[in-house]
């Protein structure tokens, strides 16, 4: 028999291990390949071969981003939206978050997997979880500074020393020996601020309440250690599901029909 493919070895076609393609369950016909040690046909490798070669790695990181972002954001939003319904946290919902990121993560990569893909994962799922804190901490940054009366009144009196009946001060009389202002002189004005300026100040508010949601998780310390422990379990779940998967692909190989010889 002559054939133009120098195949290494042949497997009959009884086998039960070779009954069909371990990928798309067809028939493997009169050849084979195989992948990690599974047997797929030739339609599957070809498959495997141009997604793991096509496109480049910027391309492909750039969509596990994309990908992961937008499954990060809809975390955060169903996680505020059950605490600010329930008024409870719960906080196994982190490791389905981890969950989510680390499979739209991967599916970017096209499985490819690897440290980079991991550390993506891990970052944007614990964007996602502390992002939930942002609002509140925008809420208690929002509030107004107490006011000099108001802090006066909480402040208490000195022992010995009554209030005056009357609230109305006495307003102190004029320095004799003050300059007046020049008439028409007017109060200075803070300069007004360019866009640059307000971009500028617009990222340094956004970074410092990220900084601050980034390290709400630790500041209850010990009190929080059950949260912080599921958090883990969170990233644990997107950092394994990006692990590399090594793809060894061998052969062709050759199926001998199992029968009588060429004689009989």
């Amino acid at each position: 028999m002559s054939d133009p493919l120098q195949f290494d070895k042949a497997e009959y076609a009884g086998s039960a291990a070779l009954s069909g393609c371990t990928q798309c369950q067809q028939p493997l016909g009169g050849q084979y390949y195989e992948l990690n040690g599974a047997a797929i046909c030739g339609s599957c490798k070809a498959s495997l071969d141009a997604a793991r070669s096509g496109g480049s790695g910027l391309g492909r990181f750039v969509k596990s981003t994309t990908l992961g972002l937008l499954t990060a954001a809809l975390g955060t939003a169903i996680w505020y939206g059950v605490r600010a319904l329930t008024g409870y946290e719960f906080g196994l919902l982190a490791i389905l978050v981890g969950l989510g990121v680390g499979g739209a993560v991967r599916a970017g990569s096209n499985a490819r997997g690897g440290w980079a893909y991991q550390t993506l994962a891990m970052f944007l799922t614990y964007a996602s979880i502390v992002g939930t804190y942002v609002p509140e901490i925008w809420k208690a940054l929002d509030q107004p500074p107490p006011t000099e009366s108001a802090l006066a009144a909480a402040a208490p009196a000195p022992s010995g020393v009554t209030a005056p009946a009357n609230p109305r001060a006495t307003p102190a009389p004029a320095d004799p020996g003050a300059t007046p202002a020049p008439a028409g002189a007017e109060s200075s004005e803070p300069a007004p601020v360019g866009p640059a300026q307000g971009l500028a100040a617009l990222a340094l508010a956004v970074l410092f309440l990220m900084a601050l949601a980034f390290a709400a998780p630790f500041l209850a310390g010990f009190e929080n250690i059950m949260g912080l422990i599921i958090i883990g379990i969170g990233l644990y779940e997107a950092w394994k599901m990006n692990r590399a998967s090594p793809v060894g692909i061998t052969g062709p190989y050759r199926l001998a029909l199992k029968g009588p010889t060429a004689g009989a």
